[in-house]
């Protein structure tokens, strides 16, 4: 089907004046600017902000702890619930799995060079606590992996981290039943 001249122009008017508005509603935040407050162990970027959602880049300093780093971050910013991604490496970890007939974690502790591959989470401060959540796969030197359910590791000599902070707070509940504190829909 044949468009004319006249509303061709009018869709890419209507089109241009879509981006406009979307563009409007971002506001961008350069690199000088850091509305955020710092931590021991890691440096943060603001990469951008929509509707109240920031979006932040987290660099973690050799041999910082990282989920106490992470805590720290979200409680000193009075984040009401983020999601985070991250990669890196890490000289030691604590990880677990949980064993439902004993209702809680079982640990492991790992002591070595290991990449991380893979680090997803989210937190929904609760109670004075960051609520954090976070699953971790570990790479070793031959090649195998070992993951799961993240309580403590060291960065080193670095970990990444994109995290995606909320306006809409998010909470945990105690369940007695699981002996587990979980998201509350």
């Amino acid at each position: 089907m044949k468009q004319s001249g006249d509303s061709m122009r009018t869709e890419v008017v209507t089109l241009f004046a879509i981006v406009v508005a979307l563009s409007a509603s971002c506001r961008s935040v350069s690199a000088d600017q850091n509305p955020l407050r710092s931590v021991k162990g890691a440096r943060a970027k603001l990469l951008g902000e929509h509707a109240q959602t920031r979006e932040i880049q987290l660099v973690f300093e050799p041999h910082a702890a990282i989920m106490a780093t992470l805590s720290d971050f979200i409680l000193v910013n009075g984040f009401k619930a983020a999601d985070f991604t991250a990669l890196g490496a890490a000289t030691d970890a604590v990880i677990g799995y949980y064993d439902p007939p004993a209702r809680d974690y079982r640990r492991t502790s790992l002591r070595q060079q290991m990449e991380i591959v893979s680090l997803i989470g989210d937190a929904a401060p609760t109670n004075g606590g960051a609520g954090l959540h976070a699953h971790i796969g570990l790479g070793f030197a031959d090649g195998t992996m070992h993951g799961g359910h993240l309580f403590e590791a060291h960065a080193f000599p670095t970990m990444e981290m994109f995290l995606i902070a909320s306006p809409t707070a998010v909470l945990r509940r105690h369940d007695e039943a699981l002996n587990a504190d979980l998201l509350i829909p």
